[in-house]
């Protein structure tokens, strides 16, 4: 007796072209469902987070030259466009994980590849069904979205700590500036700056974020004069320790920010990070 499996097989042969490939599309699209959930099954709230965050899918033939003993065999890459950082990041950690469940589900690929949905492809979702403003999704996805935004941005700020003190010679110095810093927020950007020809080249083609560093202090004039003399020199050393700072931003710390400072000189550094108070100190 024929399998379900075989019968399958020979229905989606005997399909006019395009209903056949409408119908990979969805098979293709619910084994990286599950896929997903495979991967983080010990953490729901994550794989729901991520399918949320889905915007595109492909399967696609790498045609670059490759090196070794397999260098003539076809090599198949699994793409996934996410439109939100901590959903990347998140794929980043695991994707090695996530690449063994795409093979066990039955899709054959060699590598896995994952990029910033840009534009209108950011309108679009995979999931429609998870990405709605429900109050499931705000329950289950939000908590652990924000929590792993401010892990990743409190680690980026102890590296430009770390940075501004390796630049100083003299540590005092470093932390004179340093507790002038009210606040401090790290926003991560996809492209570079413009060329001579005005083009623009993605950050994703190296693998590496590229980020703005922006401080807000009570005495901008003079923390600008500070950057101007040493920001090259403070991101050439938090370039080495592993963040691509872009550009270095100076802006006036608005009273609620009064008393505080971002950049602790025992403990994690702190960062602006939510909504309300980016809102409040770029009012």
């Amino acid at each position: 007796m024929p399998s379900v499996f075989s019968e399958l097989s020979q229905f989606a042969r005997n399909l006019p072209p395009e209903a056949a490939a409408a119908l990979k599309r969805a098979r293709n699209k619910e084994r990286y469902r599950a896929a997903v959930e495979r991967t983080w099954r010990n953490r729901p709230e994550v794989a729901r987070f991520v399918l949320a965050h889905t915007n595109g899918i492909y399967i696609a033939k790498d045609e670059r030259p490759r090196k070794g003993p397999d260098r003539h065999r076809d090599w198949w890459v699994f793409g996934i466009y996410l439109d939100d950082a901590a959903a990347r990041t998140e794929v980043d950690a695991w994707q090695s994980v996530l690449l063994q469940a795409l093979n066990a589900e039955g899709l054959s690929v060699d590598d896995l590849r994952f990029l910033p949905a840009k534009w209108d492809m950011r309108t679009r979702k995979l999931f429609p069904e998870l990405s709605g403003d429900g109050a499931d999704e705000a329950v289950v996805a939000a908590p652990w979205a924000a929590r792993h935004r401010e892990e990743e941005a409190s680690r980026g700020l102890d590296i430009v700590k770390c940075a501004v003190c390796l630049v100083f010679e003299d540590t005092e110095r470093a932390w004179a500036l340093l507790e002038k810093v009210r606040g401090a927020a790290l926003d991560e950007v996809l492209l570079r700056e413009p060329r001579a020809d005005g083009s623009r080249r993605d950050e994703r083609r190296s693998g590496q974020k590229g980020y703005w560093l922006t401080l807000y202090v009570d005495d901008v004039e003079g923390i600008e004069r500070l950057v101007a003399v040493f920001g090259d020199a403070i991101r050439d050393r938090a370039r080495r320790l592993g963040l691509r700072i872009r550009k270095i931003v100076v802006r006036k710390a608005p009273p609620s920010l009064a008393g505080r400072c971002a950049f602790c000189r025992q403990g994690r550094s702190i960062p602006l990070g939510s909504l309300d108070a980016r809102s409040s100190a770029d009012a």
